[in-house]
């Protein structure tokens, strides 16, 4: 069970009253699930890990899927134990009459069967050990999201660029000129970026070609049509 549409909904709610809700971690979280925590932001930018949750001296970003709410009473402190309240019998001579001593009894003889002790019983054979559950990366900041990431996209005929600081989008779609995303694949220096890019130009050049094959066939149409009406 994870954090719902309308269970982020009700976390907003609560912070915008200044509050910080409590959270429980999930299984997916790794080391510290089952552990409580207190929202204290939410990243609407946030692709994945958008939900901040400060536990103990740490304060980490989580995904939706990390979290729940806590169930009906859970969480709850427990009553402190009480105390017996029975009398302890005080200590020490003369507080208490001393007991009479036990009369001793005649002994008597009796007779009892004597049965071979039981061979001890082999020991039965220890489970094999449950695999060792793989222990959680730790989370800290600067590792999860690095400080900059840029992305340079071709898609439906143009280039556009895309940048985003930690897990906050900060450039989302701006337009770019062939010529410039061009010289931005070529400054990469990779062969392999330089093959994709390849292909991506030969497939650009080809439509480029049938559409100028295309106006000039119109073209040519309209100059005829032209020519036949002087």
């Amino acid at each position: 069970m994870s954090l719902s549409s309308a269970d982020i909904a009700h976390l907003e709610a609560v912070l915008a009253q200044g509050k910080k809700p409590k959270v429980v971690f999930t299984d997916a979280a790794g080391q510290v699930a089952g552990r409580t925590g207190k929202v204290v932001a939410l990243d609407p930018g946030g692709v994945d890990d958008f939900v901040h949750v400060a536990f103990g001296s740490d304060e980490l970003s989580f995904s939706a899927a990390e979290l729940r709410l806590p169930a009906p009473g859970e969480g709850a402190r427990r009553a402190p134990r009480q105390r017996s309240n029975e009398p302890v019998a005080p200590s020490g001579p003369g507080l208490l009459p001393d007991e009479p001593a036990p009369k001793t009894q005649p002994a008597v003889s009796e007779r009892k069967t004597v049965t071979a002790p039981e061979a001890p019983q082999p020991a039965a054979a220890e489970p094999a050990a449950a695999p060792k559950k793989k222990a959680a990366r730790p989370r800290a900041a600067a590792a999860k999201h690095p400080e900059l990431s840029i992305t340079l996209t071709y898609e439906d005929g143009e280039w556009s660029v895309a940048a985003t600081r930690g897990a906050r989008a900060v450039v989302k779609g701006a337009k770019v000129a062939h010529s410039n995303a061009l010289a931005m694949c070529q400054a990469s220096g990779s062969d392999e970026v330089a093959e994709v890019v390849d292909e991506v130009v030969e497939k650009i050049r080809s439509e480029a070609a049938e559409e100028a094959s295309r106006l000039r066939r119109q073209l040519e149409e309209a100059e005829a049509r032209l020519a036949e009406l002087k």
